[in-house]
């Protein structure tokens, strides 16, 4: 199955994904923010899929795309928030994000 990388600084967001997607038979990564992501996806654990929040602490979900994608290849990227515009959504899509979803999302 599919390594996924989940970017998230919810605890509870990164638990629901852990199991809901662990139950399929995924590889789930947890990381609280951009910067342990690039730590994670530098270790050899390269993911198969990124899903990253926009806000977090430090450096945000959007500004970090360009650093995670030269890590992980074409993977694709999936940015979701909560705090959801226009703006922000054609950012994430102009810098290559594969969807991206408004929390909260059913899983």
């Amino acid at each position: 199955m599919s390594r996924i990388l989940i970017v998230d600084d919810e605890p509870a967001i990164c638990w629901s994904f852990r199991e809901a997607l662990g139950d399929e038979g995924h590889t789930v990564d947890i990381a609280a923010s951009a910067e342990e992501a690039f730590t994670k996806s530098a270790n050899g654990s390269r993911p198969h899929v990124g899903v990253r929040d926009v806000r977090l602490p430090g450096m945000d979900g959007l500004s970090a795309m360009e650093q995670l994608r030269s890590r992980i290849g074409a993977a694709p990227i999936i940015i979701m928030t909560a705090f959801g515009n226009l703006e922000t959504a054609v950012r994430a899509m102009e810098q290559g994000a594969f969807d991206y979803l408004l929390k909260p999302f059913d899983l």
